[in-house]
């Protein structure tokens, strides 16, 4: 069994832990990866959301994932591109069983967490809702600070595009987009 990845708890007061999975994304010949996946949601957006508008969902979400490739290869920069570009296709696809639509990767660079240099990946999506198309970003970053990689990210609403009405204000006047980048980074620079 992998090991959870440690998340920084005292910053997920608000958040509910949704789901925590083991997996298995990749298997071949001579190698294996496993991954063990915890993913949080932000409880109190949802709440705001829902007495305003009367909408339940998950707005915005978390996750830490620790990746454990069996046998253990050395770390070397072929496998660390290797894996964060797998991870990058990956999390678009997870972000798109989410229920968001027209993902694409806008961005890549560094992002320091820790000692250690992640890759950092950008998406752009938008995710239609009781009559609103919202534009929302996510963020993944790919590590690996003690021979097993480090996966952390999530997504949150920037924008509402399309819609009229009472639901389309009530989510504009809940959505704080700097604040929920800067919750989500301080959140992945607390993962190990």
């Amino acid at each position: 069994m992998v090991e959870q990845p440690s998340v920084p708890e005292d910053r997920l007061a608000d958040w509910r832990r949704a789901d925590d999975l083991t997996d298995t994304p990749f298997a071949a010949p001579g190698l294996t990866v496993t991954a063990r996946i915890l993913l949080y949601e932000d409880d109190r957006l949802r709440a705001a959301v829902r007495e305003r508008t009367g909408v339940d969902r998950s707005w915005r979400f978390f996750l830490a994932t620790r990746l454990e490739l069996a046998p253990s290869p050395p770390v070397t920069g072929a496998l660390r591109g290797l894996v964060a570009s797998r991870a990058s296709r990956g999390f678009a696809d997870r972000l798109e069983d989410r229920g968001f639509e027209a993902v694409e990767r806008s961005d890549r660079r560094s992002l320091r967490v820790g000692d250690d240099d992640a890759r950092l990946f950008g998406y752009d999506a938008r995710c239609r809702v009781d009559g609103v198309t919202l534009s929302v970003d996510g963020w993944l970053a790919v590590w690996a600070p003690d021979r097993t990689f480090r996966l952390a990210g999530g997504a949150y609403p920037i924008a509402v595009v399309d819609g009229d009405g009472e639901t389309a204000d009530a989510l504009a006047d809940c959505l704080d987009p700097s604040a929920f980048r800067a919750e989500l980074f301080e959140l992945i620079r607390g993962v190990g």
